[in-house]
């Protein structure tokens, strides 16, 4: 679209579409890198095991029901009160939580963090402490050794109604359900896009 001037010269209105999309996704991964710097607390380890498939479970933590396994209490409430505040805090938005899921995450709280895949989905959590609130989460397959598992912690936490907790234990669950890498493009043979 041009508009011309009374002396011939014209202006050219629509910019070239390539600069457009540029800005659109130049502005998505700001918000993106914005939203994740708002994360509270610090992951302090993710491991990622043999039998985790990426490509099966990358979209499990925005779509299917999660069972949370809790262990540990850090706010001294009633532990099934806090049970079912932390398997709600798990979900997706919109999705109810469900002990028929097949998707097991262990969550241990104010416990130790020493734990390795055969460890992790057996970790024990501990009771309300002045210190940081740690927590070991595992991604576990049925009784079995763990998937993924993480260690991390977030201080300042006023009590279980604070945005930080929800916040921190929704982005450490996320965490255990790594998307494919550069690593793992082997394992999917029929992407043909230069991005996958």
């Amino acid at each position: 679209m041009c508009s011309e001037w009374d002396d011939g010269r014209e202006i050219a209105w629509n910019k070239v579409p390539e600069e457009i999309e540029m800005s659109r996704i130049l502005a998505i991964i700001l918000a993106g890198a914005l939203a994740a710097g708002c994360t509270p607390g610090r992951i302090d380890r993710v491991r990622v095991e043999q039998g985790y498939d990426p490509y099966q479970y990358q979209f499990v933590p925005y779509t299917k029901a999660l069972r949370a396994d809790v262990s540990g209490n850090p706010f001294g409430m009633e532990q099934q009160a806090f049970n079912n505040l932390v398997s709600e805090t798990i979900q997706p938005e919109g999705v109810q939580p469900s002990d028929a899921s097949p998707y097991r995450v262990h969550l241990a709280f104010n416990g130790s963090t020493s734990v390795n895949r055969d460890s992790a989905c057996r970790a024990s959590g501990g009771g309300a402490s002045s210190d940081d609130m740690t927590l070991v989460a595992a991604l576990c397959a049925g009784d079995n050794a763990a998937m993924t598992f993480l260690t991390g912690s977030v201080s300042d936490i006023s009590g279980p109604d604070d945005p930080r907790f929800h916040r921190f234990v929704r982005s450490s669950v996320v965490k255990l359900f790594p998307a494919p890498n550069a690593d793992d493009r082997g394992a999917n043979e029929q992407c043909f896009l230069p991005m996958c």
